[in-house]
């Protein structure tokens, strides 16, 4: 056969596609795990890190201050404009002073009344008025006297109310007293329970040891029985503890006797009702036979539901006996606590009324001298008092008059008013700003997020939106708030820092400022992209074959958390090793 012959058109075709399906699945077996074209990698390095935090701010003056007048009115004259420098004490803005300088020559009239009675003083008083200055004098000793006898009946009466209120709270609170019942009431009521106690074990036992009964008992359902049994065992002992707690408290009722007498007797009640409800069920699971008829089985029932009765309410009563002991305690402590706070204020309530006595007498003796006297020098001091207080009115007018003016408190800038000749201005209304355009710092908010990272005299590289981004400034923090503003929902602190002297800033200006928190030098570091949080384990993924890009994951410890998106390596990795940054999905 030719060769021509055999290679026909079809037998190509098919020879063609053998070929294309063996080349396939050669390519498939030998590129094995070669993803070189789904993997980004990075080679770990040393690098130079820092961590910096950005915010934007403002440029604020160290001196800022919001000027007002103190009263109201119409403005009568202006004397600066916005760009203006003044001097501390310079006249900057008037108010119309025509109601305040009315004010001022009326309250100088009255200065110049009380110096024209001051002459008037030396004329004395006449008899009339000397006898009623003893009258009153008279009244006034009566009155002193009677308050001085009501403090003596109020300190005996409040003192015989507090002395009673603590010798029933002592009473109360003494294990040995016979003056009140209620410690031996809680200890006749655990007496009575613990007879209760004690009289239902007997039935529990007679039930127990009841030949009759024995074998028909809980037969039904022996876990009954063994309950009762495991339950009845118990109580006998926690009696014997409850009886002799019962003894001590007895002898010596101190508050831990009482207690531990309680808490004992509580104990065995609790545990007897259990064994009480565990018969019952083991008795309600037997049967009767030709030793033990029902007429006994029911009489079995009926005592031990009379005992459960019986017990049944005993927890409530020796809590309650318990309770009304310290309820009595509490209401004597309270009745100490106001019978005290009543003596305080009714002592104190009568020694004002001693002292108002003593004044309205004092005042009354005074007004008697100054009656009787030859040489009236109180008169005198009264008729100088009333000049002083006019002379107050005088300096209050004119204080009036001075809040009507504006003047620079310190040296500065006036860099905005807000007012002109004419107007009216209210009292405390901004009208100007006064500002030291030489004394300039920045401030910014920061987010709570980065605020824990800021510290004082950090460096900060500063930006001015108004000089170009290609201007950079240095300066540090100087203050953090150590108050939260909550701005737009989201918690921030304020942070001031220093400005040099730049050219050209102004108050109010946009401030670009770039903290930097931390540095490390000569660090290993990879990029973020690299770390893998596997549930707060970190690892990356090396490099094993350059070629096939094949990898296996390591855990690291990382560090600093670096701008650029950049991480330190503490522990993990080596310098110069391939690492897997991103693998395509």
């Amino acid at each position: 056969m030719s060769i021509r012959r055999f290679f026909t058109r079809k037998r190509l075709i098919w020879l063609i596609i053998i070929l294309l399906v063996v080349a396939g699945v050669w390519y498939l077996v030998a590129r094995g795990k070669n993803t070189s074209g789904n993997v980004q990698t990075a080679t770990v390095g040393r690098q130079n890190l820092k961590q910096t935090v950005l915010t934007t701010g403002q440029v604020v003056s160290q001196t800022n201050l919001n000027l007002s007048f103190q009263g109201s009115g119409v403005v009568a004259k202006v004397n600066v404009a916005a760009g203006d420098k003044v001097k501390a004490g310079d006249i900057l803005a008037i108010l119309n002073q025509a109601n305040a300088q009315a004010a001022l020559i009326s309250a100088q009239g009255q200065l110049a009344q009380a110096q024209a009675n001051y002459q008037k003083v030396a004329a004395g008083s006449s008899v009339e008025q000397i006898k009623v200055s003893q009258e009153a004098v008279n009244t006034a000793q009566v009155a002193y006297n009677n308050a001085v006898s009501q403090l003596s009946t109020v300190q005996q009466t409040t003192t015989a109310t507090l002395n009673q209120a603590q010798k029933t709270l002592a009473d109360l609170q003494s294990p040995m007293t016979t003056a009140d019942n209620k410690r031996s009431a809680i200890l006749t009521t655990i007496s009575n329970q613990l007879s209760l106690v004690k009289s239902a074990l007997d039935s529990e036992n007679q039930i127990l040891n009841d030949n009759n009964l024995k074998n028909t008992f809980g037969i039904l359902n022996s876990a009954s029985l063994n309950d009762f049994k495991a339950a009845n065992q118990s109580v006998q002992p926690l009696l014997t503890t409850a009886n002799n707690s019962l003894n001590t408290a007895e002898a010596y009722k101190s508050d831990d006797n009482i207690d531990q007498a309680v808490t004992d007797a509580l104990n065995v009640l609790n545990q007897n009702i259990i064994a009480l409800n565990d018969c019952f069920s083991a008795l309600s699971n037997s049967v009767v036979s030709s030793n033990f008829s029902q007429t006994q089985l029911d009489a079995y029932k009926t005592t031990i539901t009379n005992a459960l009765a019986s017990e049944n309410p005993g927890a409530s009563s020796i809590r309650s006996s318990r309770q009304a002991l310290t309820d009595a305690l509490t209401a004597a402590q309270n009745a100490v606590t106001n019978a005290t706070l009543a003596q305080n204020q009714q002592i104190l309530s009568t020694q004002n009324q001693i002292n108002s006595a003593k004044a309205s007498l004092q005042q009354a003796q005074a007004n008697l001298a100054q009656a009787s006297a030859q040489a009236k020098p109180a008169d005198l001091n009264i008729a100088r008092a009333q000049i002083i207080s006019a002379q107050g009115q005088v300096a209050s007018a004119e204080a009036i008059l001075n809040n009507l003016i504006i003047k620079a408190p310190v040296d500065g800038t006036i860099t905005q008013v807000d007012t002109k000749v004419g107007e009216q201005a209210n009292a405390m209304q901004e009208v100007m700003v006064l500002q030291d355009i030489n004394n300039l710092h920045a401030e910014s908010y920061v987010s709570e997020a980065n605020v824990a990272s800021l510290a004082l005299s950090q460096s900060v590289d500063y930006t001015f939106d108004a000089l170009g981004p290609n201007n950079h400034y240095a300066g540090k923090i100087i203050t953090i708030d150590p108050a939260s503003t909550v701005i737009s929902g989201v918690v921030d602190y304020l942070v001031k820092a220093d400005l040099p002297n730049i050219p050209d800033i102004k108050p109010g200006m946009t401030a670009n400022l770039t903290i930097l928190v931390a540095t490390k030098d000569n660090v290993l570091a990879v990029p973020a992209s690299a770390i893998i949080d596997n549930n707060g384990q970190e690892s990356v993924r090396i490099i094993d074959d350059s070629k096939k890009n094949t990898y296996h994951s390591v855990f690291v410890t990382t560090g600093l958390q670096a701008d650029g998106g950049l991480v330190e390596i503490k522990s993990g990795l080596n310098e110069g090793e391939l690492i897997v940054t991103y693998l395509k999905p």
